[in-house]
């Protein structure tokens, strides 16, 4: 059904921002070797900064891969919009320059895209790894992991980290907002839910995630600075996705802040049985939920959080 002979006209494209990742190289020789896909109907596109030159490597050796170079530094909504404007494909697929793809990726997304499913997306996996990474793994992404159920709207988001959507999606709900990183896949997800889309996610189409947050200062960076920009979505939407009044209560969401904190870790633990051998995380856990908490609220204070 999707054939073609020469790359003039690939009916798939892979969008990755990329701001000097050191693991790129190896995202794209994940990419370079999917199978179950003819690999003469993809193309792969890499948008922002190579100090490396990693990107250039791989180009040179692949017909598939584009690097559209920036002319500065971009965020990654800025980076994903220029690859979506560039893809040539029907389809476009989304991943992180520090996320390894498993060689039926492709593959399984294209199959539950043909069940009928424009918007799919799969889980976040990780390594044990070193024990930062590992805490902001299990801190950030508990509601995307391996063991959610197949199906239809499992969880409130789908991470551009992995995603397939149809490029005519855009066409209906616009772009990301450039505006909104770190949180840009979030604020899109829930406009293409306002319009009608159902976001399936597809547990055999797992990456494997390996941030180089390796600190306890930007583990908690990362909570931080994805409050500021969530809890405006979460106000915006706040209909979709059901936001408790109590979030928009400055000071009730401080003093609650520890109870939540708490409840948060462990329910995470308690429902994910694939994460409980992280258990030693839990600390480090409980930080990250308190810290978003403290965030948000300072952001309701000020007045940041939309209507």
């Amino acid at each position: 059904m999707f054939r073609i002979t020469d790359m003039a006209n690939p009916e798939y494209s892979v969008v990755i921002p990329n701001l000097h990742s050191p693991r790129i190289g190896d995202v794209l020789e994940a990419l370079r070797r999917q199978e179950g896909v003819d690999n003469s109907i993809y193309e792969i596109l890499v948008v922002g900064l190579d100090k490396y030159g990693f990107v250039r490597k791989h180009e040179a050796e692949d017909k598939r891969i584009r690097f559209l170079e920036s002319e500065r530094q971009l965020n990654a909504a800025e980076a994903r919009n220029r690859g979506i404007e560039a893809a040539r494909g029907r389809l476009i697929f989304f991943i992180d320059a520090d996320c390894i793809a498993p060689v039926y990726w492709m593959a399984t997304l294209l199959r539950t895209y043909l069940e009928g499913h424009p918007v799919v997306g799969g889980p976040i996996w990780f390594d044990s790894g070193p024990f930062w990474i590992l805490c902001d793994n299990v801190a950030h992404f508990h509601d995307l992991l391996p063991d959610i159920e197949r199906g239809v709207n499992r969880h409130f988001m789908l991470p551009t980290a992995n995603l397939m959507i149809e490029k005519a999606v855009f066409d209906k709900v616009g772009k990301f907002d450039e505006t909104y990183p770190p949180s840009e896949d979030f604020e899109l997800i829930m406009r293409i839910r306002k319009a009608g889309y159902d976001l399936f996610f597809e547990p055999e189409a797992r990456i494997v995630h390996k941030p180089s947050r390796d600190s306890l200062g930007a583990v908690l960076s990362h909570s931080r600075g994805w409050a500021r920009k969530s809890i405006k979505i979460r106000s915006e939407f706040r209909e979709i996705l059901g936001t408790p009044w109590f979030l928009f209560q400055p000071n009730l969401l401080r003093l609650m802040s520890p109870a939540i904190a708490a409840a948060v870790t462990v329910k995470i633990f308690t429902k994910h049985r694939c994460v409980r051998r992280y258990w030693y995380t839990a600390p480090v856990i409980f930080m990250t939920k308190l810290v978003w908490c403290w965030a948000a609220a300072k952001e309701v204070a000020a007045g940041r959080h939309g209507s």
